[in-house]
C-alpha cells in the first residue's frame, strides 16, 4: 500500500490472490455439496461447522491483533509474546469447547439428535481454529503474508479432493463433509508452525509482562473480535435457529456468493494494519483513504457483475433448488460493499491504539442487527436477515465516517476516487506485461 516502494502493493497481491483461491475454491466445494446434498442436507452441514468457528471467533480475547499490535511494536521482544499467547490459546479453547457442548442442543432444537451430538463432538475442532487464527497473525507480523495466504489455501483446496474422492464413493453425506472440512485444516496449521521458527529461537525472559501486555490490548480489542464473529456467524446462528434445514441451506448458498466479492477489501485490511502502525496519524490516514478508494472501486465492479449473472449462476452452479437465493443475493452483495469499506476503514484506529472505539462501532452494528434478526426472521425469512445485515452495515459505516473528526481529531479520508489512486497500479501492471512478453520472445529465440 505504500506508493513510496512496491512492497506493499506485492503483499497485497499475495493476501489478497490467496483469499481469492479460497474463496473460489470455496465456491467450488460449495456448489458439490449444494448438489449433492441438497438444500436441506446443506442446512445440516452448516449446522455442523458454523459452532466451532462461531465460538472461536467468539472467544480470542483479542489474541491476533494484539499479537500483530506488540510484535511490531516491540520486535525485540517477540519471543516473549508468542510463548505468553499459548496458554491464553489453549484457555479461550477449553472454554469454547465448554461452551458449544453445553449450549449447541438447546440451539438446534430442530435438527435430528444424530446431527446435535455430532455437533457437540466436533467442537474440538475450535482448537485447530484458535491456533491457525493466532499463527496467521504471527506470520502478518512478521511480514510473511505468502506463509499466511498458502496456510489460508491449503485447507479449502484438501476439503475440495476429500469431497470430490467422497462423492466418487457415494459416501458424501453432512457428517462426512463436515469431517473432511476439520481434517483439511490440520495441514494449514502445520505449515503455519513451521514457518514460526524466529518465535521459538531463544529463551523466553518476560512471559508474565508479554502477558499483560497482550491481555491489556487484547481486551480492550477483544469486542472487535466477538462482534466480528456476531457479525460473520451471528445471522447464521439466528437463521439456523428459526428455519428448517432446507430455508438454511438456500441462505448459506446465497451468503457465500456474495462473500467472494470482499476478498479485496479483506487482503487490503489485512496488509494494512500491520504496514501502518507506528506511522504518522496523517499518513497513516491518508493511505488508509486511497486504500479504501482503490478497494472499493473493485469490489463495486465485481458486485455488478455478480448481480448481473448471480440469478443463473445460482442455478447453473449449484442447481435449481437454490433459486429462491437469486431474491437476496443483490441485498447482500451491497452490504458486502459497505462491510467491506468500513473494515478498511477502521485501520486507523486499531493502529493508533484505539481498538475500544472499534469495539463500539461493531457493537453499535449488533445492537441494531440482532434485534432485526430476531424481528424479521421469523416474520420474512432470509430476507427479514439480509434486510438486518444492510441496516447494521449502513450505520457502522456512517458511525466510522464521523470518528475520524470527533475521536482522532484528524480530517476524514478522502473517499472520491481519483485517477493518480490507479496510475501506478496501471503503470506497475503494464511494466509486468513488457517483462513478461520479453520473457516469452527470449524464449523463443533460445528456442530456434
Amino acid at each position: 500500500m505504500d506508493s513510496r516502494s512496491g512492497g506493499g502493493l506485492v503483499a497485497v497481491l499475495q493476501s489478497m490472490g490467496g483469499r481469492l483461491v479460497f474463496v473460489f475454491v470455496n465456491a467450488f466445494t460449495g456448489m458439490i455439496t449444494a448438489r449433492a446434498l441438497h438444500p436441506a442436507g446443506r442446512g445440516e452441514l452448516a449446522a455442523l461447522g458454523v459452532w466451532p468457528n462461531f465460538l472461536g471467533g467468539l472467544l480470542t480475547f483479542g489474541l491476533p491483533s494484539a499479537f500483530i499490535f506488540w510484535s511490531r511494536s516491540e520486535p525485540d521482544q517477540r519471543v516473549n509474546f508468542f510463548w505468553a499467547s499459548i496458554p491464553i490459546t489453549i484457555v479461550t479453547g477449553v472454554i469454547a469447547l465448554i461452551t458449544g457442548v453445553v449450549g449447541i442442543p438447546y440451539w438446534l432444537g430442530q435438527y435430528s439428535p444424530h446431527i446435535v451430538h455430532v455437533a457437540q463432538f466436533y467442537m474440538l475442532n475450535v482448537f485447530l481454529v484458535l491456533i491457525i487464527a493466532n499463527a496467521r497473525a504471527a506470520c502478518e507480523a512478521e511480514g510473511k503474508f505468502l506463509a499466511s495466504s498458502v496456510a489460508l489455501c491449503i485447507a479449502p483446496v484438501l476439503t475440495l479432493l476429500g469431497l470430490l474422492v467422497l462423492l466418487f464413493l457415494h459416501r458424501l453425506t453432512p457428517v462426512t463433509a463436515a469431517t473432511t472440512y476439520i481434517l483439511s485444516g490440520v495441514p494449514a496449521c502445520l505449515i503455519l508452525i513451521t514457518r514460526l521458527r524466529g518465535f521459538v529461537q531463544g529463551r523466553p525472559t518476560a512471559i508474565l509482562r508479554a502477558t499483560r501486555q497482550l491481555l491489556g490490548y487484547g481486551f480492550r480489542s477483544y469486542g472487535v473480535d466477538i462482534c466480528g464473529a456476531l457479525s460473520l456467524y451471528a445471522d447464521q446462528a439466528v437463521v439456523v435457529h428459526f428455519l428448517d434445514p432446507g430455508a438454511m441451506g438456500i441462505y448459506v448458498v446465497a451468503l457465500s456468493l456474495s462473500r467472494v466479492i470482499g476478498v479485496i477489501y479483506q487482503g487490503v485490511a489485512t496488509v494494512l494494519f500491520p504496514k501502518v502502525v507506528s506511522l504518522p496519524a496523517k499518513e497513516l490516514i491518508a493511505l488508509t483513504g486511497r486504500a479504501v478508494r482503490i478497494s472499493t472501486v473493485l469490489t463495486v465492479l465485481c458486485g455488478l457483475g455478480v448481480a448481473l449473472v448471480g440469478p443463473g449462476l445460482l442455478s447453473l452452479l449449484y442447481g435449481r433448488d437454490y433459486r429462491g437465493a437469486t431474491a437476496i443475493l443483490d441485498i447482500l452483495i451491497l452490504e458486502m460493499i459497505v462491510t467491506g469499506a468500513t473494515l478498511v476503514l477502521t485501520r486507523p484506529h486499531m493502529a493508533l491504539a484505539r481498538p475500544g472505539f472499534v469495539t463500539i462501532l461493531q457493537s453499535s452494528g449488533l445492537a441494531l442487527s440482532l434485534p432485526l434478526l430476531f424481528i424479521l426472521v421469523p416474520r420474512w425469512g432470509v430476507l427479514g436477515a439480509s434486510y438486518a445485515l444492510l441496516a447494521a452495515s449502513t450505520l457502522r459505516f456512517v458511525i466510522c465516517l464521523v470518528s475520524f473528526r470527533y475521536i482522532l481529531r484528524q480530517d476524514m479520508p478522502e473517499l472520491r476516487p481519483r485517477r493518480s489512486d490507479f496510475t501506478p497500479l496501471v503503470v506497475r501492471a503494464g511494466a509486468r506485461i513488457v517483462q513478461l512478453r520479453k520473457r516469452i520472445l527470449a524464449t523463443d529465440t533460445l528456442g530456434l
